[in-house]
């Protein structure tokens, strides 16, 4: 979806539902992968005109390389909503440096001030979906004493082998 740049304008929100994350995406196709990556960072750079920036390739590819290893679980949708949002001055102020620390400084603060927040309220949401009556309505439900009653009431299972104590016993019986 995104690395076609057929959505441009996300929320965090759905960029973290609908996102791909970034470790999947670089098993399907790594070198468009790390591709799109190097242009969100080169488009960053170009927009925010800091003094002090990633000036050469070598250092482009290193941010990139950094932005995967340290955050493998972000989603290609969710550098781009969190650029947005630098680009806004969400995260504060530059102080002109835009190097590959304040890059991966800024991803850190998105994830953990907004998808934090997201994902937070998503499990809540998942957490208040299920329901007591939603069990008791399945197949299986028992109540625990029934449960208890089945389970205590079963005989225990024969066993057919032998163990460590039992070996060592008849071979004291042996030796006497």
């Amino acid at each position: 979806m995104l690395l076609k740049d057929k959505s441009l304008n996300l929320t965090p929100e759905k960029a973290w539902k609908e996102g791909t994350n970034i470790r999947t995406a670089i098993k399907e196709n790594p070198a468009m992968v790390r591709g799109w990556i190097m242009s969100e960072v080169g488009r960053l750079i170009k927009e925010l005109d800091a003094k002090t920036t990633i000036a050469g390739d070598e250092e482009l590819i290193f941010c990139c390389n950094a932005i995967v290893e340290d955050h493998p679980t972000i989603k290609l949708e969710e550098i781009r909503t969190c650029f947005n949002m630098i680009r806004k001055g969400k995260f504060g102020k530059l102080y002109e440096r835009l190097k590959t620390p304040e890059i991966l400084e800024f991803i850190c603060r998105y994830e953990g001030e907004v998808r934090a927040e997201i994902m937070e309220r998503y499990h809540t949401e998942k957490k208040h979906d299920w329901d007591v009556s939603d069990l008791k309505r399945s197949s299986d439900y028992k109540p625990l004493g029934e449960f208890l009653k089945d389970v205590l009431e079963e005989a225990p299972p024969k066993r057919d082998f032998d163990r460590a104590g039992t070996r060592l016993k008849r071979k004291m019986d042996a030796n006497d």
